[in-house]
């Protein structure tokens, strides 16, 4: 279910809360549950429309609202009429958000081609030849593992500026995962680490999360990401 079909359930879900309302633009007094339902119904409702990230007309709202709560009325818009409405409008929202996102990843890809330029220069600093930095800050002695192996290890994820997204170290515990099953440059660099082995790596975006970072995450389109892995063990199969 997409927002905007969710915001117009929450919308039809309003309409049939009550058989009541008032038609003046007045301040009503809440006193009894079904004026406290219905208002909450209300209020919510229209703060997801408004979160929507297009325009709302408040008297084609408020008219909307009163012939839903009126039986008797006989609707403005047809179902599909009104289904054709939230698909028009959805697509305009995704285009204008891969719009916003490919622009913001195009700033972020420059800020790190500068950050990367610099660390290129460092000692000890490696580049592969798909892009992944690295430089080697514990080296360790026992075997490297496959793509094919599931892996433990601790790391700490940052963004260029240090902003730390994710880490198993705040968490208290090593994390546990093949190595098919990461991001491209997870797969490649862990493949290099001997068992016993702490790493530093410089993760370019096509690499990472190219322009489709995680949900709720720090991470923005197009960032590059340092990550410092220590390898613990290859899990057996």
């Amino acid at each position: 279910m997409n927002k905007l079909m969710f915001i117009s359930g929450l919308s039809l879900a309003f309409f049939a809360c009550s058989t009541s309302t008032s038609t003046k633009d007045e301040v009503v007094e809440l006193t009894t549950l079904e004026q406290k339902v219905s208002y909450g119904y209300a209020l919510n409702s229209a703060a997801n429309l408004r979160k929507a990230d297009f325009g709302v007309d408040k008297a084609a709202f408020i008219q909307g609202v009163l012939d839903g709560l009126d039986t008797t009325r006989t609707p403005l818009l047809s179902q599909e009429e009104m289904q054709a409405a939230f698909e028009e409008i959805d697509v305009q929202l995704q285009a204008r958000q891969q719009k916003a996102a490919e622009s913001k990843a195009a700033s972020n890809v420059q800020a790190a081609a500068a950050f990367m330029a610099a660390e290129s220069k460092k000692p000890g600093m490696t580049k592969t030849a798909s892009g992944l930095m690295y430089e080697v800050l514990v080296m360790g002695k026992g075997p490297k593992p496959t793509a094919e192996n599931t892996v433990s290890v601790n790391y700490e994820g940052t963004l260029i500026d240090g902003t730390i997204f994710d880490s198993s170290y705040e968490r208290g515990e090593p994390a546990t995962f093949p190595l098919k099953g990461v991001i491209p440059g997870w797969t490649e660099g862990l493949q290099l680490m001997p068992i016993g082995s702490t790493f530093r790596f410089i993760i370019p975006a096509d690499l990472a999360y190219g322009n489709n970072p995680p949900p709720s995450s720090s991470i923005q389109p197009g960032s590059t990401l340092v990550f410092k892995v220590e390898l613990l063990k290859i899990e057996k199969k």
